[in-house]
Protein backbone atom coordinates (compact mmCIF):
# COMPACT_ATOMS: atom_id res chain seq x y z
CA UNK A 1 0.00 0.00 0.00
CA UNK A 2 1.21 3.48 -0.84
CA UNK A 3 0.36 6.15 1.70
CA UNK A 4 1.44 9.59 2.81
CA UNK A 5 4.41 9.91 5.14
CA UNK A 6 3.74 10.46 8.86
CA UNK A 7 6.34 11.89 11.26
CA UNK A 8 6.40 8.55 13.09
CA UNK A 9 7.92 7.09 9.88
CA UNK A 10 10.99 9.33 10.05
CA UNK A 11 13.50 6.91 11.59
CA UNK A 12 12.45 4.01 9.36
CA UNK A 13 12.68 6.22 6.27
CA UNK A 14 16.11 7.50 7.28
CA UNK A 15 17.33 3.94 7.86
CA UNK A 16 16.13 2.89 4.40
CA UNK A 17 17.72 5.99 2.87
CA UNK A 18 21.08 5.34 4.51
CA UNK A 19 21.15 1.59 3.90
CA UNK A 20 20.11 1.92 0.24
CA UNK A 21 22.46 4.88 -0.35
CA UNK A 22 25.43 2.95 0.98
CA UNK A 23 24.52 -0.13 -1.08
CA UNK A 24 23.97 1.77 -4.35
CA UNK A 25 26.79 4.28 -4.08
CA UNK A 26 29.93 2.38 -3.13
CA UNK A 27 31.87 4.96 -5.17
CA UNK A 28 30.98 7.71 -2.67
CA UNK A 29 32.64 7.67 0.77
CA UNK A 30 30.39 6.37 3.56
CA UNK A 31 31.13 9.51 5.57
CA UNK A 32 29.33 11.62 2.94
CA UNK A 33 26.05 9.74 3.52
CA UNK A 34 26.41 9.92 7.29
CA UNK A 35 27.04 13.68 7.03
CA UNK A 36 23.91 14.06 4.85
CA UNK A 37 21.61 12.22 7.28
CA UNK A 38 20.70 15.28 9.41
CA UNK A 39 20.13 17.34 6.26
CA UNK A 40 17.75 14.72 4.88
CA UNK A 41 15.95 14.54 8.22
CA UNK A 42 15.76 18.27 8.96
CA UNK A 43 15.45 19.78 5.49
CA UNK A 44 14.44 17.36 2.74
CA UNK A 45 11.79 15.29 4.49
CA UNK A 46 9.89 18.28 5.94
CA UNK A 47 9.95 20.16 2.62
CA UNK A 48 8.94 17.22 0.43
CA UNK A 49 5.77 15.37 -0.33
CA UNK A 50 6.77 11.88 0.79
CA UNK A 51 5.00 8.70 -0.23
CA UNK A 52 5.67 5.51 1.68
CA UNK A 53 5.30 1.95 0.43
CA UNK A 54 4.15 -0.20 3.34
CA UNK A 55 3.36 -3.90 3.28
CA UNK A 56 2.30 -5.93 6.32
CA UNK A 57 3.06 -2.93 8.55
CA UNK A 58 6.63 -2.81 7.27
CA UNK A 59 7.93 0.20 5.36
CA UNK A 60 9.82 -1.12 2.35
CA UNK A 61 10.45 2.05 0.36
CA UNK A 62 9.64 5.70 -0.15
CA UNK A 63 9.65 8.51 -2.68
CA UNK A 64 10.15 12.21 -1.89
CA UNK A 65 8.74 14.74 -4.33
CA UNK A 66 9.93 18.36 -4.18
CA UNK A 67 7.89 21.20 -5.69
CA UNK A 68 5.44 18.68 -7.20
CA UNK A 69 7.86 17.82 -9.98
CA UNK A 70 11.36 16.90 -8.76
CA UNK A 71 12.00 13.44 -7.35
CA UNK A 72 14.49 14.14 -4.61
CA UNK A 73 14.62 10.54 -3.43
CA UNK A 74 13.35 7.12 -4.43
CA UNK A 75 14.72 4.41 -2.19
CA UNK A 76 13.75 0.81 -1.54
CA UNK A 77 15.19 -1.28 1.25
CA UNK A 78 17.86 -3.42 -0.48
CA UNK A 79 16.27 -6.78 0.38
CA UNK A 80 13.03 -5.67 -1.32
CA UNK A 81 14.57 -4.26 -4.48
CA UNK A 82 13.37 -6.00 -7.63
CA UNK A 83 9.85 -6.45 -6.17
CA UNK A 84 8.28 -3.59 -8.20
CA UNK A 85 8.11 -1.27 -5.17
CA UNK A 86 10.08 1.50 -6.85
CA UNK A 87 7.98 1.13 -10.00
CA UNK A 88 4.75 1.43 -8.03
CA UNK A 89 5.95 4.56 -6.24
CA UNK A 90 7.13 6.07 -9.52
CA UNK A 91 3.85 5.28 -11.30
CA UNK A 92 1.95 7.00 -8.49
CA UNK A 93 3.83 10.28 -8.91
CA UNK A 94 3.61 10.03 -12.69
CA UNK A 95 -0.17 10.12 -12.24
CA UNK A 96 0.17 13.22 -10.06
CA UNK A 97 2.35 15.26 -12.42
CA UNK A 98 2.76 15.66 -16.17
CA UNK A 99 6.48 16.42 -15.89
CA UNK A 100 9.11 15.07 -13.49
CA UNK A 101 12.84 15.56 -13.05
CA UNK A 102 15.49 13.86 -10.93
CA UNK A 103 19.24 13.52 -10.54
CA UNK A 104 21.13 10.25 -10.49
CA UNK A 105 24.82 9.46 -10.30
CA UNK A 106 26.14 8.13 -13.62
CA UNK A 107 27.92 5.29 -11.80
CA UNK A 108 24.64 4.11 -10.25
CA UNK A 109 23.93 1.85 -13.22
CA UNK A 110 20.93 0.05 -11.71
CA UNK A 111 19.12 3.33 -10.95
CA UNK A 112 20.00 4.76 -14.34
CA UNK A 113 18.64 1.66 -16.09
CA UNK A 114 15.50 1.72 -13.92
CA UNK A 115 14.72 5.34 -14.81
CA UNK A 116 15.44 4.85 -18.51
CA UNK A 117 13.09 1.85 -18.59
CA UNK A 118 10.47 4.14 -17.06
CA UNK A 119 10.85 6.68 -19.90
CA UNK A 120 13.16 9.17 -18.18
CA UNK A 121 15.60 10.86 -20.53
CA UNK A 122 19.03 12.28 -19.73
CA UNK A 123 18.87 16.02 -20.34
CA UNK A 124 22.17 17.20 -18.83
CA UNK A 125 25.12 16.18 -16.74
CA UNK A 126 27.28 17.93 -14.21
CA UNK A 127 29.91 17.20 -11.61
CA UNK A 128 28.47 17.09 -8.10
CA UNK A 129 30.32 19.72 -6.06
CA UNK A 130 30.05 17.54 -2.93
CA UNK A 131 31.13 14.15 -4.29
CA UNK A 132 33.01 15.13 -7.48
CA UNK A 133 31.00 12.41 -9.27
CA UNK A 134 29.02 12.85 -12.49
CA UNK A 135 25.34 13.53 -11.84
CA UNK A 136 22.80 13.13 -14.61
CA UNK A 137 19.67 15.29 -14.72
CA UNK A 138 16.81 13.23 -16.08
CA UNK A 139 13.35 14.26 -17.17
CA UNK A 140 10.03 12.54 -17.85
CA UNK A 141 6.96 14.08 -19.48
CA UNK A 142 3.52 12.61 -19.95
CA UNK A 143 3.20 11.15 -23.43
CA UNK A 144 6.93 11.29 -24.24
CA UNK A 145 8.77 8.03 -24.68
CA UNK A 146 12.51 8.28 -24.30
CA UNK A 147 13.26 4.81 -25.56
CA UNK A 148 15.42 2.59 -23.41
CA UNK A 149 19.07 2.46 -24.31
CA UNK A 150 22.20 1.89 -22.36
CA UNK A 151 24.16 5.01 -21.49
CA UNK A 152 27.70 5.12 -22.70
CA UNK A 153 30.26 7.61 -21.55
CA UNK A 154 29.71 10.83 -23.42
CA UNK A 155 25.99 10.25 -24.16
CA UNK A 156 23.64 12.94 -23.02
Amino acid sequence: MIRKFCTKDTEKILNIWLEASLAAHDFVPQTYWQKMLPIVRDYYLPSAQVLVFEDKRKIKGFLALLDNRHIGALFVKPEFQGHKIGSKLLKRVQKMSSHLTLKVFAKNKSALTFYQKNDFKIISEQISPDTKEIELMMSWALGCKSGYRKRFYGDS
